[in-house]
């Protein structure tokens, strides 16, 4: 089968969904011929490497990890699709890439499938302030799902939210990420010294760091044996070293930035106790696979995206949406390690491989194919 992905956010920029493509896009070219299509990052990166061939859209640069894609006006773009010939297309966002993909989809008479990953609302309600206008945006992208043959979500809450935001009269399939299995755990996890926490993402404010740091100013009150690792860069990163100082926790805490060495991030994380991971944004998030890779169990926040992997004490924590409730849940874990370290042993419940998340996309590519 030919398969063309679309996507608004690809390699070199860094994200979920980046890493989503890479890894399905990867999986499915082991059996099928598959096509990447995304934007140009106007930077040199080395594609050679990669099972599958990509072909960048004209873009304009609106920050270092997102642009604005052109695919209409790309006609290097079109003629590889064309030449191509896709049975199927497979977008990987609600942006312009979705645009010109039901497009194509429909004046060649092939599916066009859309994967939901983001919650789109929190982004330009961060960026644009004004309801009015957040919801006029929101309008025009829901409209991309709505002209797709089949839209799926990468969690339940994301289905929901597309369904709030007025897709109504489509149902959405939920088809989780996967994850695979790249490093063995070789060091036993230490239950001596500090009770080590981890934040693994981009450093903003709608991911929900202040909230982390406030409850860890609670559980500061009653003791000081705790390490806070935020791993990652991003542009509020600044203003949450500052506050952590003014808050009192600035000694708990260190800022590591960003770790691109993948042996390296897992040596941290696997000294982790636990990853403390309170967004209320993210869909399904991928840092939490990689915790539970190296036996580090997670802390969520209950009734989103990222809780629905995880049940609460077998193999990670869900924590109410309250900053008391998560400082004592942090105290609680903190007097027996050695439960947490056995939690973190089952963490891996929570993922299953991307050769099964593939096949249960191509399962989706074949009954779309077989109503045309």
């Amino acid at each position: 089968m030919k398969i063309a992905i679309f996507t608004d956010n690809f390699l070199p920029g860094t994200g979920g969904t980046e890493s989503v493509v890479l890894r399905l896009g990867s999986e499915l070219s082991k059996q099928h011929q598959v096509m990447v299509f995304a934007p140009d990052y106007h930077r040199f990166f080395d594609e050679s490497k990669l099972p599958f061939k990509v072909v960048r859209a004209n873009s304009i640069p609106i920050t270092e990890n997102d642009f604005w894609a052109m695919p209409k006006i790309s006609d290097n773009l079109k003629k590889q699709l064309n030449d191509f010939k896709p049975d199927v297309v497979h977008s990987h966002t609600m942006g312009m890439m979705a645009d010109f993909a039901n497009e194509y989809a429909k004046k060649n008479n092939i599916p066009s499938i859309l994967t939901a990953h983001t919650n789109y609302k929190v982004c330009y309600e961060r960026a644009l302030k004004v309801p009015f206008m957040v919801n006029a945006v929101i309008n025009r992208i829901i409209k991309r799902p709505k002209k797709a043959d089949r839209v799926t979500a990468v969690s339940n809450y994301m289905a929901n939210q597309l369904h709030v935001w007025g897709l109504k009269e489509k149902e959405v399939t939920v088809v989780k990420n996967g994850h695979d299995k790249s490093h063995t755990v070789t060091t036993e996890k230490k239950i001596d010294g500090k009770f080590n926490l981890v934040y693994l993402g981009l450093v903003i404010k709608y991911k929900n760091v202040k909230f982390s740091l406030d409850a860890l100013k609670e559980l500061k009150k009653y003791t000081d044996n705790f390490t806070y690792h935020v791993i990652g860069e991003g542009p509020d990163k600044k203003r949450f070293m500052r506050y952590a100082k003014k808050i009192g926790i600035g000694e708990n805490v260190i800022f590591h930035g960003r770790i691109t060495d993948r042996n390296l991030l897992f040596s941290h994380l696997e000294n982790t106790d636990a990853m403390l991971f309170t967004s209320v944004y993210d869909t399904d998030g991928l840092v939490l696979l990689e915790g539970a890779e190296a036996g580090a169990p997670s802390i969520v926040i209950e009734n989103t995206g990222a809780s629905e992997r995880i049940t609460d004490g077998v193999n990670g924590y869900v924590v109410a949406n309250d900053v008391n409730a998560l400082a004592k849940k942090i105290f609680d874990l903190m007097g027996d390690r050695e439960a947490v370290k056995k939690v973190g042993e089952r963490a891996t419940e929570i993922f299953c491989s991307w050769k099964e998340i593939a096949d249960q996309y191509y399962k989706i590519y074949l009954e779309e194919i077989a109503k045309k």
